[in-house]
């Protein structure tokens, strides 16, 4: 009976240990696939608030990891970092989101600000809309995966930069 205790205590002690080492990171973790993982959110046909802003902390997750070292890092950091927050938070739409969002793409991008793209401007109906700019959020996305690719990731983060302050800004059909 007691050493029956005993290894049942002996189990549950291994258990704890191996419970208590850190799993090693997951394949997910990587610049790539959480941008995919972005991606596959916006290409559902419906979608709920929740789903958009852990998708957008996610892509600002992403930009972080590919964020090259540079005198203007930290500022970029710290901006996307409150971003981050404030999504975790469960803000979306608020005026500091664009603001904080429009000083880092302007600190990335070698000071040019933030523009609605040209190809939403020509669309009338709130379908084209829609349309036009689900569009338009795949190819941000898909040019930040290239841009990392091809080694610019100072690019990658300034279209994953442009993606999700696109989501956040409101447009008027």
């Amino acid at each position: 009976m007691r050493s029956r205790s005993l290894t049942v205590f002996a189990l549950i002690g291994i258990a704890a240990l191996f419970a208590a080492v850190p799993a090693p990171l997951a394949a997910a973790d990587d610049f790539e696939t959480t941008v995919g993982r972005v991606r596959s959110v916006f290409g559902k046909p419906h979608y709920s608030r929740e789903d958009v802003t852990r998708a957008l902390g996610q892509a600002l997750d992403a930009s972080l990891m590919v964020l090259p070292a540079s005198d203007r890092t930290a500022e970029v950091r710290s901006r996307i970092e409150t971003v981050r927050k404030m999504f975790a938070e469960g803000a979306l739409f608020e005026d500091k989101i664009r603001q904080y969002l429009g000083l880092a793409y302007k600190t990335i991008s070698g000071g040019q600000a933030w523009e609605i793209p040209a190809e939403l401007k020509s669309a009338y109906r709130e379908a084209d809309i829609m349309a036009r700019a689900k569009k338009i959020c795949e190819a941000l996305l898909d040019s930040s995966l290239a841009e990392h690719k091809a080694g610019r990731d100072e690019a990658a983060v300034r279209d994953i930069l442009s993606f999700v302050i696109f989501v956040v800004t409101p447009v008027e059909a």
